[in-house]
């Protein structure tokens, strides 16, 4: 099973509760016009009560999921006080010595 912690591609949970919480905002301010307007039911106005809610806890949740996941992300690699000089980290392990030259002005 693949490291966690080693995985590369974007997490997808805060982007969705992101969208869907901009979704519930949507909603919110778009059901009672088209209510008015006839397009939907009467009987959607039992759900624009909660959406405001809804939409804040998934804001939250998306916040909350993000900033786990940049947490977990920068605790991933960190570095030894022996092995930071290799590879910029401890995480790497780099087959080749580190070399330390000389590069004076001349």
């Amino acid at each position: 099973m693949p490291d966690p912690a080693a995985d590369l591609r974007p997490h997808r949970a805060p982007k969705a509760l992101g969208g869907l919480a901009a979704l519930a905002c949507v909603a919110c301010c778009a059901l009672p016009v088209l209510i008015t307007a006839g397009v939907v039911g009467a009987g959607a106005g039992a759900v624009v009560g909660w959406l405001p809610g809804l939409a804040v806890v998934l804001a939250v949740l998306a916040a909350g999921t993000w900033w786990l996941g940049q947490r977990r992300r920068s605790r991933s690699c960190s570095c030894a006080a022996k092995a930071a000089g290799e590879g910029g980290c401890g995480c790497k392990a780099s087959a080749d010595p580190l070399r330390i030259t000389s590069t004076g002005r001349r």
